[in-house]
């Protein structure tokens, strides 16, 4: 359920555009989408993720002068500065030694108590760096599929071509860290007692 809330901005945009052929248009829709986004959070969890509450800010920044200047090329820029800003979080936890990508990490796997990490410390540092290039690369990509293929094409690929190169990470991500995923073994003696 969280997947969808997390996209459905995003997804809201691309039918706007596909609707009306208008990115200021579609900018609209994207700030009212990322608005209730943030309330609904805020109702469901009484709070609202970092995450969110940034990109949130960009695209109330981003998309207001798309809006008023009435020039799409500020919406454009909007994932690439998101994805630019997560890579600089990351490299900031790293270099002073609060490594983001450890603790997220970490967090997911609190989901599921069955499972235990035991990656090595010196492990973490090449890991978040991964993550930074990544974030770096994907900023870039932005850019470079909108100013060599169009608008159109942009539109398509920030829902779809983001979703899939997103998908691949992630799913690489899990597998370098599977070697360091062990299950746990319910104590027995707990379970006798309960």
């Amino acid at each position: 359920m969280k997947q969808f809330f997390d996209f459905f901005p995003v997804a809201l945009f691309v039918v706007a555009y596909y609707t009306s052929k208008d990115m200021i248009l579609s900018t609209k829709v994207l700030l009212a989408a990322s608005v209730v986004q943030i309330a609904i959070f805020w109702l469901w969890k009484r709070t609202v993720e970092k995450m969110h509450l940034g990109t949130f800010v960009v695209v109330l920044v981003m998309g207001s002068l798309t809006i008023f200047l009435d020039d799409p090329i500020f919406i454009v820029w909007k994932p690439s500065i998101v994805n630019w800003s997560i890579a600089a979080v990351f490299l900031v936890s790293l270099l002073i030694r609060k490594n983001l990508v450890r603790k997220a990490v970490q967090g997911f796997l609190k989901q599921a108590p069955h499972l235990r990490l035991t990656m090595p410390d010196d492990k973490w540092a090449p890991l978040c760096i991964v993550w930074v290039l990544y974030f770096i690369a994907l900023g870039c990509i932005n850019l470079f599929v909108y100013f060599t293929y169009g608008e159109d094409f942009w539109v398509t690929f920030k829902l779809v071509g983001f979703t899939l190169i997103n998908m691949v990470f992630f799913v690489g991500q899990f597998l370098y860290l599977s070697r360091y995923i062990s299950e746990v073994k319910p104590d027995n003696n707990q379970e006798s007692q309960g």
